[in-house]
């Protein structure tokens, strides 16, 4: 079997189902940001030694997560590593996030911190 992906990529391109992918760079060239208290804080990575980390991504656009695992399971890395399968989040401009974010948290019983809130909010609005 071919460990090259480039196969994959164009059966699924031709598909429709692969939007977009690439490779990224290991950890050790990665950059952490965050904000607390109104400060940015940035710092090189690795953040902590990890025997896996992310290689690379593709956002596939499929019927559900049947077609996302039949996919994936065709996907060469899928043989020596482990391939993670997320949905996305819709994306509407319109939407309250923070609105949402704590509507569905209270559905699932989950309390949100007030901190944990305040920073969804600053990210909502783009601060």
């Amino acid at each position: 079997m071919d460990d090259d992906p480039q196969a994959w990529v164009d059966e699924m391109d031709g598909r429709g189902t692969r939007l977009f992918g690439d490779v990224l760079r290991g950890p050790e060239d990665a950059t952490f940001v965050s904000r607390r208290a109104g400060e940015v804080l940035v710092s090189d990575g690795p953040f902590a030694e990890a025997k896996e980390w992310i290689a690379g991504f593709d956002v596939l656009e499929v019927q559900g997560l049947a077609e996302a695992i039949e996919v994936a399971s065709k996907h060469p890395m899928a043989r020596g590593g482990t391939l993670e399968l997320r949905p996305l989040w819709p994306f509407d401009v319109h939407d309250d996030h923070v609105a949402r974010h704590e509507r569905e948290a209270a559905e699932r019983g989950i309390r949100v911190e007030p901190a944990a809130a305040e920073v969804l909010d600053e990210v909502g609005a783009g601060r």
